[in-house]
């Protein structure tokens, strides 16, 4: 994935390209690849996912499916959407909706 930094525009390499290679296809201003969307750090996110993340889920849902009355109470949100539709599905889960 490939920003313009000053409008947010963004281009996928390969689904989505810019017209130019490297450059805005408005603007023709360099484009950036910010450091955390680099393959490197994607994969270290799934690895700490796999390692940390995933065992407290399968704790959890253990729990509750094994002895609901004392269970915490845990949700999903998927975070797929906009930002504002995500923000408010956490909202509502904390709420208890």
């Amino acid at each position: 994935r490939r920003v313009h930094l000053a409008s947010g525009r963004t281009y996928h390499i390969i689904y989505n390209p810019p017209k130019k290679d490297g450059f805005d296809d408005q603007t023709g201003e360099p484009l950036i690849q910010r450091d955390d969307d680099r393959e490197s750090v994607v994969r270290d996110r799934l690895s700490v996912y796999h390692e940390q993340t995933e065992p407290l889920i399968h704790f959890y849902s253990s729990w509750a499916k094994n002895h609901p009355a004392t269970a915490p109470s845990m949700n999903r949100v998927q975070g797929v959407g906009q930002v504002e539709e995500i923000r408010d599905e956490i909202f509502s889960a904390l709420r208890g909706e």
